[in-house]
């Protein structure tokens, strides 16, 4: 009989009052509204059903508070690790899109170019964001073969994350749609890393 797979089941945290105002987040520690609350409790079930043998989630709240829906659906703890965390942006924290563009005339014609850039000048490049996410993602997967992980994080940096760790690179990640609200992805780590799955929803796309 085979072995089984070395699994990560990748999953983004439920929606916030700021993702439903189209506001950059990053570090801070913004909670689920009650939208994510029950996206969350959607994907737990079929989450936990994947029968997964840790959970590992950014400590900002969104990520724990949908840790913690899998957790309760699947009796598995959540540890933490802060490299989880979504991209930091710095002063942009709080403010719009449409702000930051009024603020920043290249932002659009960089991001349709797809350049990678620095948010804010306090803040990250999603290449920094994404190198943090993927040193975790190769750690789980070397730490636990044959085992399914659930990591929770965030939009941004966990697509990056997920391009660099397969070999996507950077350019690749604007191959890959971006990932909605309670989302999952499932990626099965090897010789060559292989996307399963990709940003399966339980609940509407409410984001």
């Amino acid at each position: 009989m085979d072995a089984a797979p070395t699994r990560l089941v990748l999953v983004r945290h439920g929606q916030t009052d700021s993702n439903a105002a189209g506001r950059f987040q990053g570090h801070q520690d913004i909670p689920l509204n009650r939208v994510g609350r029950s996206q969350a409790e959607a994907m737990a079930s079929r989450v936990a059903a994947l029968r997964p043998a840790r959970i590992v989630a950014s400590d900002l709240g969104r990520a724990q508070q949908t840790a913690r829906a899998v957790a309760a659906a699947s009796g598995v703890e959540v540890t933490t690790d802060p490299r989880l965390r979504e991209i930091d942006v710095g002063t942009w924290s709080g403010r719009t899109i449409a702000e930051i563009a009024a603020a920043h005339p290249w932002f659009h014609d960089k991001l349709a170019a797809g350049e990678d850039f620095r948010r804010s000048d306090e803040g990250e490049t999603a290449t920094e964001a994404g190198e943090r996410v993927a040193g975790v993602l190769t750690e789980l997967a070397h730490a636990h073969p044959g085992e399914t992980t659930v990591v929770v994080g965030h939009g941004l940096s966990l697509r990056v994350g997920l391009a660099l760790a397969t070999g996507l690179r950077f350019a690749g990640s604007f191959a890959l749609a971006g990932l909605w609200n309670c989302s999952w992805t499932i990626v099965e780590p090897g010789d060559r890393w292989r996307i399963v799955t990709y940003n399966a929803v339980a609940s509407s796309r409410e984001s």
